[in-house]
């Protein structure tokens, strides 16, 4: 069953570009043609709206990328612990943050091909 939050966000994206959606007068600066285009439905999730920001994040996490090798490691939660995570989230997100770093640092001290010390960014789910 979706939540009419996800109904909103299908029905936008549905319409989204299309002569359904309301239109706007675009014109040419060079020429002076005129002609009517469908708005896009700016939805976060709407894959076409949010290409351009895509892209742009992208390029700001690049730009932000250390000059280094590195490994790109992601810890994720069973499904079993679904429900007590989202009814603990502080609690339990902090304990999943400590235990994945304290298996990183195991590693990297215990592995001759590793030679580093580990390193970590924590990034929320902002979109920022």
């Amino acid at each position: 069953m979706l939540l009419p939050s996800q109904r909103q966000a299908l029905a936008a994206m549905k319409h989204c570009r299309t002569s359904q959606s309301p239109m706007m007068l675009a014109q040419c600066d060079d020429c002076d043609s005129q002609r009517f285009v469908p708005h896009s439905c700016g939805h976060r999730n709407c894959p076409h709206c949010q290409q351009h920001e895509s892209q742009q994040w992208l390029e700001r996490q690049l730009q932000r990328q250390v000059p280094a090798e590195y490994f790109l490691l992601t810890f994720t939660l069973p499904e079993e612990l679904r429900a007590l995570a989202w009814q603990q989230q502080r609690t339990l997100y902090d304990l999943m943050i400590r235990c994945s770093w304290e298996t990183v640092k195991t590693f990297t001290q215990n592995d001759r091909q590793l030679q580093g010390k580990a390193g970590a960014i924590l990034s929320s789910n902002t979109g920022n």
